[in-house]
């Protein structure tokens, strides 16, 4: 069990299980949407409607495991280094160029 859990603390590894279940989630919806609006002409399978039953599971799957495995729980550094392009302030806010400014 340690094992397991401090193979979930590789970055590696926790950008491919995030990899893994967007590409999932992607299919999954991708599918449900289809099945939605056009099902006359949804071509099913054995995949294809399993993938569609997992989509209501997967929805707020989508919440937890971009909290745990991507950016939106702050583990995905701003900048390489602390002083390259922060602001006046040295927030170590990332300044982005935008077009016109």
């Amino acid at each position: 069990m340690n094992q397991l859990r401090n193979l979930m603390y590789r970055p590696f590894f926790r950008r491919l299980l995030w990899l893994v279940f967007t590409v999932l989630f992607f299919y999954s919806g991708l599918y449900f949407t289809e099945w939605i609006f056009e099902p006359d002409t949804f071509a099913g399978g054995p995949l294809r409607w399993a993938l569609v039953a997992l989509f209501p599971l997967l929805v707020p799957l989508f919440f937890i495991v971009n909290r745990r495995f991507g950016c939106a729980s702050g583990s995905c550094g701003l900048s390489p280094s602390p002083d390259h392009g922060t602001d006046k302030r040295g927030t170590g806010m990332n300044i982005m160029r935008m077009p016109g400014a």
